[in-house]
């Protein structure tokens, strides 16, 4: 017993020196290098497909009710919402300035006049009259254009050349007897040219009423000019005032 006791403290006194003589703990050493990265671990398992915006029943199939726009395709056209309701108008604008009055037009057809003469039973005559007072309207609110027909229709523009410049037409208009003279004169020598019978058959003569204060046949012609008329070209004279 007593043996024992001395064993135990024998080595007590041993633990107690290893304690005693041990040293203070060294500084922390470098961080050692990282190591290998691991395997990849597999792939996860797909996730389950979305339901299109058009398969209303999310069966996935196109069924007829989802052709919502009917043409046939089952697509994002058929989830467009329909049209909403139309705005209210807005409020309109203030009216702008009014611009300046245009220039005067030609008279239109209700103010022009055609006259037509039958002269094809004239015989070897060198000069024409007609009486204009059958018109509306004194002869002075008129401008007037004048023709002379063929038998086959074609007309001329008078005064001026006529029969191959064999002669030429002077026109005359008396504004007091409201009659108008029509003269032939030979083109070479200016006489009195004689026109044999049958030559010509009609003389047509256009009326225009002059409207408007201050307006003459200066005017009048100006205006059909602008617009494009050759007032040498019956034809021309005539649609344009809707005479045919």
């Amino acid at each position: 017993m007593k043996s024992l006791k001395l064993v135990c403290m024998a080595m007590l006194c041993m633990a107690v020196s290893l304690v005693s003589c041990s040293g203070e703990d060294g500084e922390t050493g470098p961080q050692g290098p990282a190591g290998a990265a691991g395997v990849a671990g597999t792939d996860g398992a797909d996730g389950a497909d979305g339901i299109s915006c058009w398969d209303l029943n999310g069966n996935g199939v196109g069924d007829a009710e989802e052709d919502v726009n009917n043409d046939g395709n089952f697509d994002a056209m058929d989830c467009q919402g329909a049209d909403g309701v139309d705005g209210a108008d807005g409020a309109d604008g203030v009216d702008g300035v009014d611009g300046a009055d245009g220039a005067d037009g030609v008279d239109g057809n209700a103010n022009v006049q055609q006259l037509v003469f039958d002269i094809s039973d004239e015989a070897n005559y060198s000069s024409l009259d007609f009486d204009l007072t059958t018109l509306p309207n004194p002869v002075t609110n008129y401008a007037f254009l004048y023709y002379i027909q063929q038998p086959n229709g074609l007309r001329y523009s008078i005064p001026g050349g006529l029969n191959g410049n064999q002669f030429y037409t002077r026109v005359l208009l008396n504004t007091n007897s409201g009659s108008v003279f029509i003269n032939f004169h030979n083109a070479s020598t200016d006489a009195v040219a004689v026109v044999p019978q049958g030559l010509y058959s009609q003389v047509i003569i256009v009326a225009i009423e002059l409207t408007n204060t201050g307006k003459n046949s200066e005017n009048i012609m100006a205006e059909l000019k602008a617009a494009g008329v050759d007032t040498s070209d019956y034809n021309q004279v005539a649609a344009y005032f809707g005479l045919e």
